[in-house]
């Protein structure tokens, strides 16, 4: 297993976190716009 790999995601999910915590309007148009690009 790559652990720089495991230890990128974990911060990456940590970061939108931390973002959602603070900018929940922000990260609210974030996650629409990947549904409707989805």
């Amino acid at each position: 297993m790559k652990t720089w790999l495991l230890r990128a995601a974990l911060a990456l999910v940590l970061a939108l976190a931390f973002l959602a915590y603070l900018r929940p309007d922000f990260m609210l148009d974030l996650g629409t716009r990947i549904v409707m690009c989805l």
